[in-house]
Order: structure tokens, then sequence, then C-alpha cells
């Protein structure tokens, strides 16, 4: 395929690194002589001198040839302009690299479809997803990013005497967009029918929008809800992301943030984060604050050897699993060995963003759950046999629910009467033995 990237610094560097290692046809755009000199040097890319934000430039490119343009200079404005040419002058798919959240959670305005671009990413955004589905589990977070934050995933163990538990779900008076998508009883893995029942004990997932989903859990719960501590060094882009996935009452958050202004800022911007003024790299903070009890301790500033030694010192205080922001890919192979649990490279976890776009068709596995069980599917809706067909009417295989519906860009829970449109994508949880069958049937492909 072709791709074109525009800005060749570090992260438009490693995107196409890694895509032309995937056979793709790279081209780099950049205003920077030197940059564009040595890029040409080291890969095996062609490129061209000038502003990725001109039309003349972009046409010079072949655009209009393009399966995918990602702009990723290090300015905002110039990715969302030169997205946005893009698209308008032909390319199949556009992206544009935004790191500033006002661009990408505007209320007044949505800047993607004013600039008609496919896509507004953020490499700290990209991380921070990663690391969420670190902390709580590959499913949701595969939910909530295919929703773009407009759905959530849970998982809790129903309680003895909820007042939901023990009912046959058709049974149950549950909000509208909300669907127990999953039961774990014992061995069994069961994709819930409405005449099936949760019984005390059970692990169940609800799906649907965050604030239906906290009363919905609320109704198998008989006490009060557990939660996991976790605590965050930085206040930055990466730690607002984290924190917003993270923001149910199942996660009590404590970050630590040297800068007293930014502490104060994040006191407003997350009312329920217990918010601490202080170097987490110093051994003495950290015993003070009793980071000792905490299930998660997350780094994610700037610096690769403040997270590294804050993370060393949290495992060595007995914190359960460390995590770390490393912004060169080359550490991540090494921290294994110094007793971190896991690194996460922003820019490489923006690489394997790009090489899905472009591998992605009809058919998409998110994610894998269950052991293998059963996976999370994407699909674009084609097949003549489920176009036009009520979710009622449609003749679904057994184990297999589907949770969401993209529809241009709006996400929601289908209803039993919501009708399938050629071009809808939906999100299928379904068991390995219904996965061909549920495929063939929702996209016509075989």
């Amino acid at each position: 395929m072709q791709v074109i990237i525009a800005g060749a610094g570090e992260i438009g560097w490693y995107i196409a690194q890694e895509v032309s290692a995937d056979g793709h046809d790279v081209t780099m755009i950049d205003n920077d002589e030197d940059k564009i000199r040595q890029i040409t040097s080291d890969l095996d890319v062609q490129s061209i001198y000038g502003s990725a934000a001109s039309a003349a430039i972009l046409t010079r490119a072949q655009v209009e040839k393009c399966d995918l343009f990602v702009a990723v200079t290090g300015r905002d404005d110039t990715n969302l302009v030169s997205a946005s040419l893009a698209k308008n002058l032909g390319a199949a798919r556009s992206i544009a690299r935004v790191d500033e959240v006002v661009y990408r959670k505007a209320p007044q305005i949505s800047y993607r479809d004013h600039f008609s671009i496919d896509e507004l990413v953020s490499p700290e955004m990209l991380a921070a997803l990663e690391m969420a589905s670190i902390v709580r589990s590959p499913g949701s977070l595969a939910v909530e990013h295919f929703a773009r934050g407009a759905l959530e995933m849970q998982q809790l163990v129903a309680d003895r005497g909820a007042k939901l538990v023990g009912n046959p779900l058709t049974e149950l008076t549950l909000p509208e967009g909300v669907r127990i998508a999953s039961i774990h009883r014992g061995e069994q893995f069961i994709i819930p029918t409405g005449h099936d029942a949760v019984d005390h004990g059970d692990l169940i997932t609800i799906i649907g929008k965050t604030e239906q989903v906290a009363e919905v859990r609320a109704g198998f719960e008989s006490g009060k809800p557990k939660s996991q501590k976790i605590v965050i060094m930085g206040g930055g882009h990466t730690t607002m992301s984290l924190a917003r996935r993270l923001r149910s009452h199942t996660f009590k958050l404590t970050v630590i943030e040297r800068d007293p202004d930014r502490c104060q800022f994040l006191a407003s911007a997350l009312p329920s984060a217990t918010i601490l003024n202080g170097d987490g790299t110093k051994l003495a903070f950290l015993k003070e604050e009793r980071i000792d009890n905490a299930d998660f301790f997350v780094s994610t500033t700037a610096s690769d050897e403040a997270n590294i030694l804050s993370a060393m010192q949290a495992k060595n205080l007995g914190v359960q699993k460390v995590l770390v922001i490393i912004h060169r890919p080359d550490y991540a192979d090494l921290m294994e060995k110094v007793g971190i649990d896991r690194a996460i490279s922003p820019r490489a976890v923006m690489a394997r963003e790009m090489l899905s776009w472009l591998r992605k068709g009809n058919v998409s596995i998110l994610a894998s759950i269950e052991g293998g069980r059963a996976e999370i599917l994407e699909l674009g809706v084609e097949g003549e046999d489920f176009v036009g067909k009520t979710l009622r009417n449609a003749e679904l295989p057994p184990a297999c629910l589907v949770v969401a519906l993209q529809r241009n860009q709006d996400i929601s829970v289908p209803r039993a009467d919501t009708v399938f449109q050629l071009e809808d994508i939906v999100l299928v949880i379904c068991k390995q033995e219904s996965r061909k069958d549920v495929i063939r049937l929702i996209t016509g492909v075989s």
C-alpha cells in the first residue's frame, strides 16, 4: 500500500521504519532538509522536502493515490491542516496526530468532522490506552477504544443477596443502553440470552454508557464495591488520558506531580483522585505516602530515567506491579531485567496503530478473551442477510452478542428494534465456534 507520512521527527521516523518493514511503500514529507537527508539515508523510503500543509507538495507526493496519510509533525495545527488537505485531495484514509486534548474533546465542535479527517490520535493517548488495558483487561479497552469513550466495559463478581442476582435477564429492568455481555461461572463461559440468570459468584461483564454501567453494577453488588489503588507519577497528557480510563469507582487514583501549579489543575480536573505535590523518585517521599500498599505504580513523565528510578523504588517498597512510559524503544527490552513489569513506548504504540489501520478490512479481531475461548470482533456490515434486519430478527448464531454499533461518527448500544444499514460497523462478542458463522452473516465474507 501507499503511505505518506508528514513529519520526519522521532515518531514519524519510527512509523516509517515499521511500516516500510511491513512491505508498504512510504513517502516522507518534512521541511527540514537535514531530517529528509538522514531518513533517506537510513530507511528504504522516498522523501520530499517541503511543507505538508501545502497542496502543491501533497500533489507532488501523489496523495490522490495514497492509501493512508499520517500527519505527525510537532504542531497540531499543521497536522490538522495537512491531514484535511490530504483527505480532500483524494487520500483513502487520513490520520492526524494531535497532542492537545482540546482538539479531540472540544464540546463545541468535532475537529475530526470539521476537517474531514478519519482519526485524531496522540502517542500519549495510545500509550495510556495500553497501560489501562494492563491495569484492567484487554477486552474492556478494546470496547472503549472502539467506542471513543462513549461506552464502558466493566467486570465484577455478583454478590449473594444483590437485587439483580438470581433472575432471568428478561425480567431485569436494565437501562436501554446496557448489556450483560458475558457470564463466567466456574469452568463455564456463557454469552447470555434473555433466559439466562446471573448467580452469586459469577464473574459478569457489563457494557454500556458509563453512568448506566455504574447503576447496573450496583444492582449486582450487595456491599461497598472493592477498589484497586493506582498510583501515577507525572501530571501530563498521558496521566490525564489514563485517569479518564480508570475513572470508575473500582479504582482509587493517586497522582504525584512536582509542579504545584499543575497540581492545582489536576485537583480541579480529577476531583475523585488524590493529588500529591512531591518528587516520586525520592524513596523517603514514597515511604511517607505509603505507596507500598498500591496495586499498581505507573510512571508517565517525559524523563525515561525518572520513570525507571521511581518504578524501581516502588517495586522495592512492595508495589505489586509497576509500569513505565519509555520514550526510547530500545530501553523497553531492558525493563524486566531491573524488575519493571511492563514498559510502553508511545512511538512504538503509534506505529502499531498505523499498521492496524493498514491491515484493517471488514473483519478485525480486537481482543481475545477468556483464554482464547471468545473474541471481540469489529465487523463491517455488508452481508445481504444482515443489512436491513433488526437486531431482534437477525439470525445470529448461538453464543454471539452485538454489543455496540458505529454509524458514521455515532456510537450506541443497539436495541432490539435497531435496523442495521450498509457500512455500519458493529462490535461483536462471540465464542470461537460461532466466529465463522457470524462473520459470514454480518460481512458477507465466507
